[in-house]
C-alpha cells in the first residue's frame, strides 16, 4: 500500500495542481520551472475552450490560469508517447492566444466608438506551456529532459520572439538524488517523480510548502468519497492499459503470422521453379492449392 497518492494519474495531478485553495503549489511550481518570479497569483481558467466557431473541436487542457499580468500558462500532464503530441500543444497554444483577441473586444464593448479601433493591436501577452512527461520523448539525448522552445531565427540562433514559451520536461530522465536538488524546481521534479513511493517526508524537504503537499497526497487523509475517486481513476488508466496491451499484443501476432505466411509462399515458389507436384508443396508449407497456383 501506497502512503501516497500518483502524481501522474490524473486525479492526482489535477488534486496537487488545479485546485483554488491550493494554488501556491502551482505557483511555486511554475516559477520554479520558468527560473523567475513571473506569477505573483493566478486565476484558474475552464479548462475547456471552444474553437472560433461551433463545429471546431474542444480543446481541453489539464491546468490553464491567467495571472496578474493577463499572462497564460497552460500546464499538461503527459502519460505516453502520442502522435504529433508537440504539434496538439501548438493547437493548444492557439486558443490561449485567441482568448486574449475575445477578452479585448469584450472590453472594446464599453469603449467610446471612436476609441475602439485603438484597443486591440495583436499586442499579445505570453503564453507559457509546461508539458510534464511520464515517457521519453528524445531518447537520442539521454542527459537532457529539458526542452525550452521559442520562436528562433535560424542563422542567429537568438529568440524572434518569446510570446510563446514551451517547456518539456522527461520525467524519466531526470535521475538527480534529493542531496542534488538545491533549488525549488529541481526539488519539485525530485517529489513528483518520487512521492508515490515515499514512506515519509525527507528532511530536505521539511518547510512549509511541501509540508502542505504531503497533507493533500496522504492517502490516509483522504475521506472515503475521495479514496473511491482516485481508486476508480486509477482503474481506469489500468484499464486503458491493459487494452493498449492486448492490441499490441494482437498487433504483434498477427505481424508474426504474416511473415511466416510470406516466408511459406517464397518456398513455394522455389518449389514451382523445379516442377515438384502441388501436393507435395501443400504438405511442405501449409498453403493451399489455390493460393499456391497464385503464385
Amino acid at each position: 500500500m501506497n502512503k501516497f497518492i500518483n502524481p501522474f494519474s490524473d486525479y492526482g495531478f489535477k488534486l496537487i495542481f488545479g485546485s483554488e485553495i491550493n494554488k501556491d503549489l502551482i505557483i511555486s511550481f511554475l516559477n520554479g520551472v520558468l527560473h523567475d518570479e513571473v506569477i505573483v497569483n493566478i486565476t484558474f481558467r475552464n479548462v475547456e475552450m471552444l474553437g472560433m466557431k461551433q463545429d471546431q473541436r474542444h480543446a481541453v487542457f489539464d491546468i490553464f490560469c491567467e495571472n496578474e499580468k493577463g499572462e497564460f500558462f497552460i500546464v499538461e500532464m503527459q502519460k505516453a508517447r502520442q502522435k504529433f503530441f508537440s504539434d496538439r500543444i501548438l493547437y493548444y497554444a492557439s486558443f490561449a492566444i485567441q482568448q486574449q483577441s475575445i477578452l479585448a473586444r469584450e472590453k472594446m464593448a464599453h469603449l467610446q466608438e471612436e476609441e475602439r479601433h485603438r484597443y486591440w493591436d495583436y499586442n499579445i501577452n505570453k503564453v507559457y506551456i509546461v508539458c510534464i512527461l511520464n515517457y521519453v520523448m528524445e531518447p537520442n539525448y539521454p542527459e537532457k529532459y529539458r526542452w525550452d522552445i521559442v520562436r528562433m531565427d535560424r542563422d542567429l540562433k537568438i529568440p524572434f520572439s518569446e510570446t510563446l514559451n514551451e517547456v518539456y520536461l522527461e520525467m524519466p530522465k531526470f535521475i538527480l538524488p534529493l542531496s542534488e536538488c538545491k533549488t525549488i524546481y529541481l526539488k519539485w521534479l525530485y517529489v513528483l517523480n518520487n512521492i508515490d513511493i515515499m514512506e515519509r517526508l525527507p528532511e530536505e524537504l521539511n518547510n512549509q510548502l511541501f509540508q502542505k503537499l504531503k497533507s493533500i497526497v496522504e492517502i490516509e487523509r483522504m475521506s472515503a468519497n475521495e479514496r473511491l475517486e482516485y481508486e476508480l481513476s486509477l482503474a481506469v488508466e489500468r484499464d486503458l492499459l491493459c487494452a493498449f496491451d492486448a492490441k499490441f499484443e494482437d498487433g504483434l501476432k498477427e505481424g508474426r503470422k504474416e511473415g511466416f505466411e510470406e516466408g511459406m509462399k517464397k518456398v513455394a515458389r522455389k518449389c514451382k521453379s523445379t516442377d515438384m507436384p502441388t501436393g507435395e508443396i501443400v504438405k511442405l508449407t501449409g498453403l493451399s492449392p489455390e493460393e499456391i497456383e497464385q503464385l
